[in-house]
């Protein structure tokens, strides 16, 4: 359990920082977050509820705040096309974090998030 309770550590810390830095453009480290998120799959052997509870309900909560935010910008400057635009690429790079490091469960919920 100690492992599980400094990868907890670490999340609580870093995970939220990181993953909307790597939105803006930033890099981060996706090898020591995919090693995070297996940690909370392990942990419930064979069961998500450590990754659900512990990591993804507050990492949902975050990308909803996000996405809100900029798309309340994105609408009041840009066009429909440019919107739509930016909406896609975001749920493309969105996929491509859930194949780098989240778990595959979490593609649906994320999607429902944005969309």
């Amino acid at each position: 359990m100690q492992l599980y309770e400094i990868a907890l550590e670490l999340f609580e810390h870093d995970q939220s920082t990181s993953i909307n830095k790597e939105r803006e453009g930033g890099q981060i480290d996706r090898f020591l977050l995919k090693n995070i998120v297996d940690i909370f799959v392990e942990v419930g052997l064979g069961k998500l509820d450590h990754y659900e509870q512990d990591f993804e309900i507050q990492m949902l909560d975050d990308t909803t705040n996000y996405y809100k935010s900029k798309g309340t910008i994105w609408i009041k400057v840009d066009s429909f096309q440019e919107y739509l635009s930016k909406a896609l690429e975001c749920l493309r790079k969105e996929k491509n974090r859930v194949s780098h490091y989240l778990h595959s469960s979490t593609w649906q919920k994320l999607y429902k998030v944005i969309f």
